[in-house]
This record gives C-alpha cells, structure tokens and sequence, in this order.
C-alpha cells in the first residue's frame, strides 16, 4: 500500500503474465503476493490495491513524499505543533519510514529530541530508524483490518499520508477517521495527505487560495505553485494521454470500489467528523507538471495582460520530480489500465512510448495540467 505494502522477491509466491490471473489463487494468507511482469503486487480480490509492493514503488513514493514536504514547506501542516511538539507520534502506512526520520530531525532542530515515534504496516520494511538516533518503533499490522492495534488516547500526533487506496471493502471505508481519533488524546493533531490520481489543467492566473497564512502564499510562489480552493478555475486535461489515463483509471476504480479523487473523500470525511474536532485546517496545492503556456506568455484570468513568469531551477525540478511520479505511477497500474483499455500488450506499449515522449521530451503539458495535493488536519476535542 501507499509507500508501504511492499515485499521482496522471495516473499513472492505466484508469478503470471496476465492481469486477470491477480487473483485466481484464494488463499492470499498462504500466498500474498502475486508478480506481473516484474512487479509485485497484493494479491486480494476482496480489498483491491491497486499500486505494486516492490522497490521501484517504494523509490516512487519517496519522490512524492519529498516533493510534498517541499511544496509544504515542513512534514506537516498543523500550526499547533510548532508551539507545541507532540510526545508520542503514530505514523500510519509508515513504509520506509522516511516520514517520520524527517519529522525527528524537524522537532530535533528545535531542540525536541523527547519526541517518540511509532510506525505501522503491513509489511516491516522500515529500517531500524534508533540506529538513526530516532525514538522508534515498529507495528506490523494489516490497516484493512477494523481496530487499531493501539489503546484509547495513546497519541499526541497521528499522521496518514497516501492511504486512500488501502480501505477498499472495510470498514474503515466509510468511517475512516474513526481509528485514528480512537487512538488519538484529547488536544491531539490528526493530520492526513494525499494526492489526487486523475488530473486536471489549471485556467491562468488562479487567485490565492482565500484565508491562507501570508507565509503558506510566499512559499507557494517560492516553489512555483498555486494554492487552490473550491473557488480554483480548472478545465478538463488537455493532453490526450492524460485524458487516456484519467478515463481508464476512473473505469478500473469503478470497478473496484475505490475512489480517483481521494482529496474530496478526505475533506468530506473531515467535515463529517466535525464533532470530534475543536479546530479544523486544510491546505490544497497545485503543481504544474511542466512549462505552463500562460505563465510563458504572462497571460492573466481578467485578460488584462501581466508579466511573463520566468522559472527558477528549483521550481523546474520539482515540476519535473512531480511528472516523474506521475509517470511511475501509470506504469505501476498496467494491469488495471491495460484491462480498462481493452489494449493489447503491443498496443499499450506504444501507447505507452508515444505518453512517455510526449509527457517528457515534446512539453505536452502546456495547458496547465497539474498535479493536486491536500493537507488536512484537525485537533480533537
């Protein structure tokens, strides 16, 4: 699962050369993974995951994750922490454990080194970060299951990043901030990010988001993004292997129940959970996958002109570190979207030559195509 229901080649069991033979084999307890094509992937007919559990996704996630904490500007969100560092951190869907190794040298800067952190998966591929001087340790448990493996008000700090397509079938589904309020103390931060897998273009010139902290647009302009709201313009994506993509992924998730846009589905969840919150907060950030025309040409929403926006190196790259993830990700669901398709192997592979070259080497993103990322966090009541 996200950055983290990952397995090495010798936990894998089965191996085929079709799609539809994912899950032909009922006993998952006895044999979990499956491999296609030199990737593995969980092998669950019941909760479908749909991302590979090998090392290219686990150098995939870690980009994003990079690329997130970069356009936040911190491993998180919540302005209550920085006046108050928690004690006991729970890092859901933890991975690598990059997250919280990052979250440790961010508390440790200030002085904070008392802060403990807890990481929870499927699969023990986090390293043993008290080597690293971090206060760690490890859960294994499968987050499809209903309960938490935690007593009541254990947490200061509970963190989900990129876990919306781990709750397909469970109960967790349709309460998903239940748990890990469960488990969270009074005055504590739950905070959640994710990023969402169908892709839009943004219209010119966008206005800042409404409400957002001076210093959250200053680096937004910084990194060369936009804040965005329920107020942000956006068209439909312009490149036609985008459209492809979204098209494919949106039939493939239909089918499995899970959903393409989990930002919406977290926001909503948070609104639902009000109750539980004294205070709520939300940031939503647009990357551009690439050199926008309307920035080149200093195009304005008002058509009244304006000043070309030159990038800088820095902003260029991360723009090309979010389109490489992208990239990554539509190979890690061939399966699914060759299925959704109805492509041969031949015809997805030069589908898949002509997306590459487009995407990469033609600047086939010039509409303003864009990558969508969500903060979201509240503080228990």
């Amino acid at each position: 699962m996200p950055e983290h229901k990952y397995a090495s080649a010798t936990t894998t069991e089965l191996s085929t050369g079709s799609s539809s033979s994912l899950s032909s084999v009922s006993d998952t307890s006895t044999h979990p993974f499956v491999k296609h094509h030199d990737r593995t992937y969980i092998r669950d007919s019941e909760n479908p995951y749909p991302l590979p559990c090998d090392l290219p996704e686990i150098h995939r996630q870690t980009l994003r994750t990079l690329t997130l904490m970069r356009v936040f500007g911190a491993p998180f969100c919540a302005p209550q922490l920085e006046d108050r560092p928690p004690k006991r951190v729970l890092e859901l869907a933890c991975g690598s454990g990059l997250w919280s190794s990052t979250c440790h040298e961010y508390f440790a800067r200030d002085g904070h080194t008392d802060v403990s952190f807890t990481g929870l998966d499927i699969i023990a591929l986090a390293p043993d970060l008290r080597k690293r001087g971090v206060n760690w340790q490890f859960k294994r448990h499968d987050m499809r299951k209903p309960d938490l493996p935690f007593p009541p008000e254990y947490f200061d700090f509970v963190f989900i990043k990129d876990a919306g397509l781990c709750q397909s079938g469970t109960a967790q589904q349709a309460d998903p901030l239940s748990e890990p309020l469960r488990v969270l103390k009074p005055d504590g931060i739950l905070e959640v990010w994710d990023s969402d897998l169908v892709f839009r273009a943004l219209l010119p010139n966008p206005a800042p988001s409404p409400g957002l902290a001076e210093k959250d647009q200053e680096h937004a302009n910084l990194t060369g993004t936009y804040t965005i709201s329920s107020a942000t313009p956006f068209a439909k994506a312009q490149n036609k292997f985008l459209q492809d993509y979204n098209s494919w992924v949106e039939l493939a998730f239909e089918r499995r129940k899970l959903t393409s846009v989990p930002c919406a589905t977290i926001g909503l969840s948070f609104t639902t959970k009000s109750e539980s919150f004294k205070s709520v907060g939300s940031r939503r950030i647009a990357i551009p996958l690439g050199e926008v025309r309307w920035e080149r040409e200093g195009q304005n929403s008002d058509s009244s002109g304006g000043a070309p926006k030159a990038l800088t190196a820095d902003q260029l790259a991360l723009r090309r570190t979010a389109l490489l993830t992208i990239i990554q990700m539509i190979e890690s669901m061939e399966p699914i979207l060759m299925e959704a398709s109805g492509k041969s192997q031949d015809e997805w592979d030069r589908w898949w030559a002509a997306m590459t070259s487009d995407l990469l080497q033609k600047k086939g993103l010039a509409s303003g195509e864009c990558l969508e990322a969500g903060a979201w966090w509240g503080q228990k009541g």
